[in-house]
């Protein structure tokens, strides 16, 4: 049963596999982990890296929307990138990261999201979803983490998610494109932490805090366009808040440990390259254990550009 809805994800028009691509990065932005800030790191999205014996490269903490105001890239960001000869992502948006994508969003077993939620939480969920265009066929193969994660994420418009968008033009000029983790690294995340109880429980409070999500999505882009890290760090930590303490606690000191920290490691080779650039959700930049603290405290010199 899978097997088969995982076929009908993959036959899907554009607008759903940019949806997807939305959802792949929505995953990392909403759990990115970040800690309080230190005054250091407060502001810009847009950071020079460098240490003696290489030329520098540039961190740029983006944020997962196709708001236009997002995908527009700013001066020094545009420059930036242009010049660089390579971009790092978070993940390498290609056909086989979405297959990958798509098979570990569905239930493997033959069961159905139903029989994991019960009738009443099932019926809002297929009710929630309908409404941003998935059909029942799909929802009804769906875990429920995965249920949960795609009601946060909000139907595209144009589709050029910013990463998105960064991975197009950085082919077309033939700079060469990695990723910092795999598709599998951040699905084990849910699969790992989550119990059925834990997974019952994100997709009940998902759906009673549906109301609120847009407008913190708002306030998420407000942030972002402001360059103000704190205040993302702020917003992201009040919506983590306003769920099971126990759980929300738990996926940030997961992730803290597991991809900031992760990441930070596998930095290492694209910093001694040099003249690379890096693009990773901006909950990724902020705090004592976020990529610019950790950066610093590996001997690099990190400058604000914009």
């Amino acid at each position: 049963m899978a097997t088969a809805y995982r076929k009908r994800i993959v036959k899907v028009s554009p607008p759903s596999v940019s949806r997807l691509v939305a959802l792949l990065l929505a995953i990392a932005w909403f759990f990115a982990g970040a800690v309080a800030a230190d005054g250091r790191f407060d502001k810009g999205l847009l950071w020079k890296i460098e240490r003696s014996g290489a030329p520098p490269s540039y961190l740029f903490g983006t944020m997962h929307s196709d708001d236009p105001q997002v995908v527009q890239l700013a001066g020094p960001v545009r420059k930036a990138f242009e010049r660089a000869q390579g971009l790092t992502l978070e993940i390498v948006l290609d056909p086989e990261a979405l297959m990958s994508m798509t098979t570990s969003l569905m239930l493997a077993d033959g069961s159905t999201l139903e029989q994991h939620v019960g009738p009443d939480l099932y019926r809002r969920t297929v009710r929630a979803l309908g409404k941003q265009g998935i059909p029942e066929l799909l929802v009804t193969g769906m875990k429920p983490w995965a249920a949960a994660i795609t009601l946060m994420t909000p139907p595209d418009t144009t589709g050029l998610v910013l990463d998105h968008v960064l991975y197009q033009q950085a082919l077309a000029a033939g700079k060469p494109v990695d990723g910092l983790e795999t598709v599998a690294e951040q699905m084990d995340i849910f699969d790992r932490l989550l119990s059925p109880q834990d997974q019952v429980k994100l997709l009940r409070e998902t759906l009673d805090q549906l109301p609120q999500i847009d407008t913190m999505l708002e306030e998420l882009r407000k942030a972002w366009l402001d360059r103000d890290l704190a205040r993302l760090t702020e917003i992201n930590e009040s919506s983590m808040a306003s769920g099971d303490p126990e759980l929300a606690a738990r996926f940030n000191r997961s992730v803290i440990l597991e991809r900031n920290h992760r990441m930070a490691e596998r930095l290492r080779s694209r910093l001694r390259r040099g003249n690379w650039f890096i693009a990773v959700g901006a909950l990724h930049l902020p705090g004592k254990e976020g990529l610019l603290n950790l950066l610093s405290e590996q001997g690099y010199r990190v400058t604000r550009v914009y």
